[in-house]
């Protein structure tokens, strides 16, 4: 049993959550263990944790999010704890939602879901952080291990889009809106894991639709339901871009076979001239 699954059975057991058969159902940016037989997730912080000082904050804004969520109408992951630390992991627990992590919804669909979750979060009052994927990018850059004339070219980059994300118009954001955070489970599609929720551009969410490789980007974009900047999406999908290729860096620190896979997307967006 992995470190993250034990602190993820020593949370239920602590809370008084029966567990004798604990199944890992997601290990990347955070360790996702169905605690059966009980109803139950733990959320595990891992690489969000290095990145994110007092990660404690950002799952307790995740928590405060699905609430308000639910409570206006949108289905949401349920929360059944607050932030617990164990042996030096944090970890929230949340009700188990059976799904197909394969299944995937048309591009009407998510633009759609995604409107209404936008709509819910206009009313959440609750404090978001400003410029929130540029603060994580200065922070995976100094965990990456890369040549320092490579950390240099991307933090100038990530600087310029900084300065570009700063004069757009913002709101709140689910933050991380791709396909595998819309849950198809038997009773319809649910809205998961808003640790990454912030007030910034519309065009961030929809980069987080266009960027995907589980649906249809671009029909999901030109399906949503309201307007947006063209402008403003290429800002951001320039940034979710620079953001994914400094974060399979982050990654690689735990699965080292990930590296290769990193070097590539590296060398793919060093090749492109300098803007």
């Amino acid at each position: 049993m992995s470190i993250s699954t034990q602190a993820a059975v020593t949370v239920a057991t602590s809370l008084g959550v029966p567990c004798d058969d604990p199944v890992v159902l997601q290990d990347g940016s955070n360790v996702v263990v169905h605690l059966r037989p009980s109803p139950v997730v733990a959320r595990v912080a891992t690489l969000t944790a290095d990145v994110r000082p007092g990660v404690e904050a950002w799952l307790t804004r995740d928590i405060a999010v699905a609430t308000h969520l639910a409570a206006h109408g949108v289905a949401a992951t349920v929360p059944l704890s607050e932030p617990v630390e164990v042996a030096g992991a944090v970890a929230v627990l949340w009700r188990y939602e059976p799904h197909d992590p394969a299944s995937a919804f048309s591009p009407a669909t998510m633009a759609e879901r995604l409107a209404s979750l936008h709509a819910a979060l206009d009313s959440f009052d609750g404090e978001l952080p400003r410029l929130a994927p540029c603060a994580d990018l200065d922070r995976a850059l100094a965990l990456a291990d890369l040549p320092p004339e490579v950390t240099a070219r991307l933090a100038a980059a990530n600087d310029r889009l900084r300065e570009a994300l700063s004069t757009l118009p913002v709101r709140p954001l689910h933050g991380d809106a791709h396909p595998g955070n819309l849950l198809a489970t038997p009773s319809g599609p649910v809205w998961n894991d808003f640790e990454d929720t912030w007030l910034g551009p519309l065009g961030w969410d929809l980069a987080c639709l266009l960027g995907s490789g589980r649906v249809d980007g671009a029909a999901a974009v030109a399906a949503y339901p309201g307007p947006y900047s063209r402008a403003e999406l290429s800002v951001c999908a320039e940034l979710r871009e620079l953001f994914g290729v400094v974060w399979r860096f982050v990654l690689a620190r735990r699965f080292p076979d990930h590296r290769a896979d990193a070097d590539t997307h590296l060398r793919e967006w060093l090749s492109r001239p300098a803007r």
